[in-house]
Order: C-alpha cells, then sequence, then structure tokens
C-alpha cells in the first residue's frame, strides 16, 4: 500500500474511475438502446452500425478521458502511461504476438467463435469495408486502451498501489467483457493482468493496445477466412 495519497491524486483517480464507469454505461446504454436496436434489425447489413458503434467507444472512451485531462484536470497525458515505445516495448509486442496469432488461427474456427465474429455479419466482404472494419478496429482499441491501461491505471497507482490497481483495472476489464460470454470474460482475466503489469512496467500504454489490436484483427481475418459463407468480392470498376 502506497503512503497516504494527497488530495490531488484521490481527485485525480476519483475523475479516472468516474471516466471510465460513466463512459461504459454510457456507450451500452446508447449501443444497446431501443433506437439502436430498431435501426439496425430495418437495415440489410450490420456493418454501419458496428462501426459506428466503435466510434461511440472512440467518443466516450478515449475523447471523454481526453476531455476530462486537459479541461477538468488540466493535466498533460504524458502523466498517464503515453511513454514513447522503446526496444523492450517491440519486444514484448513480438512476443505476444508469437502467442496471439497461432492461438486465433486455432480458435477462430470454433463454431461458438463464428457465431459472433467477424462482429459484420456481412456474407460479402469488399476490400473497402475488410480496411474499413479494421480501421475503426484501431481506433476503437487505442481509445479503449488510453482509458483503461492508460488514464484509469496511473491514476491508480498513488492511490492504491500496484497490485490493487492492476486487479481494480482488470475487474473492470473483465466486467465490460460479460456481454460476450463467459470464456471472453474468465480468458480477459489473466489477459487483462499481463497487459497492466506490462504496462506499468514499460510506463505506457502502447503494449496493451498493440497486443489488443493484434489479437482483435487476427480474431477478426481467422474468423472470416474460417466462416463458411463469408467471403471476399471484388469492387466493381
Amino acid at each position: 500500500m502506497p503512503a497516504t495519497p494527497n488530495p490531488e491524486a484521490i481527485t485525480i483517480f476519483i475523475s479516472a474511475f468516474s471516466t471510465a464507469s460513466f463512459g461504459f454505461i454510457l456507450y451500452h446504454l446508447i449501443t444497446n438502446s431501443p433506437a439502436y436496436k430498431l435501426w439496425e434489425s430495418q437495415s440489410t447489413s450490420n456493418a454501419p452500425h458496428v462501426i459506428i458503434q466503435r466510434m461511440i467507444g472512440v467518443l466516450f472512451f478515449g475523447l471523454g478521458a481526453l476531455a476530462v485531462m486537459g479541461f477538468y484536470l488540466d493535466l498533460p497525458v504524458s502523466m498517464f502511461g503515453t511513454k514513447a515505445p522503446n526496444r523492450i516495448t517491440l519486444i514484448w509486442i513480438l512476443v505476444l504476438s508469437a502467442v496471439i496469432i497461432p492461438m486465433n488461427y486455432v480458435n477462430s474456427r470454433d463454431v461458438e467463435n463464428l457465431s459472433q465474429y467477424p462482429q459484420i455479419r456481412n456474407q460479402q466482404w469488399s476490400v473497402s469495408l475488410l480496411i474499413s472494419s479494421a480501421l475503426s478496429w484501431v481506433l476503437y482499441l487505442l481509445a479503449y486502451e488510453f482509458l483503461f491501461r492508460g488514464f484509469l491505471l496511473f491514476a491508480s497507482l498513488p492511490v492504491l498501489g500496484l497490485w490493487p490497481s492492476i486487479l481494480l483495472n482488470t475487474a473492470l476489464y473483465s466486467l465490460v467483457h460479460i456481454p460476450k460470454g463467459s470464456k471472453e470474460t474468465l480468458g480477459a482475466i489473466p489477459f487483462g493482468i499481463l497487459l497492466s503489469y506490462l504496462a506499468v512496467e514499460s510506463g505506457s500504454f502502447w503494449i496493451a493496445f498493440f497486443a489488443h489490436v493484434v489479437l482483435a484483427l487476427s480474431n477478426e481475418w481467422f474468423s472470416f477466412l474460417f466462416h463458411p459463407k463469408m467471403q471476399l468480392i471484388k469492387s466493381k470498376s
């Protein structure tokens, strides 16, 4: 347990925790609202809804965190795990990728996985849709990790200490996976602990961000590859 934190550190922690909590509440209220679901059900493709859903995440997670830091707390982002990547960061990204990609290659064939992924359920994908989905994933995960393994984690450390901060971060990270099923919820626990610890050790959220991008994109692309009803089509000239 760290020494008694000063009032400013407590204010920063409460602000980060509130931003994460209310950000996810608002995100889920909007994307699971009857109006949003009705709009989705009336469309022939869910692609716009998935991409817009990710952009709503960018708004409430990343931009929300930036707004609280800059306008309410008047603090620089450098305080919250934005240290530039270095050689050790790159090594960890490569090591995690070497584990994640083969794992997803195997797991993505599972029937349960194919019933959920890719999140965009179009049977025919264009190259532009493939790229748009990937870019929306990258932006969403940048905001997501900046909030979780950046703002919240580094705001927690002076108040809670190392392991309580990691456990709090992982608990919230796991909870937001509940709508995706027990397998992802439980899997988020060891993954969350590892990413949080590496974020603290490296001084930045970049390892978590790149590992999460590799996880999401490799799963999407392998799931698309192995899905029996999905195919890539050439755009009409």
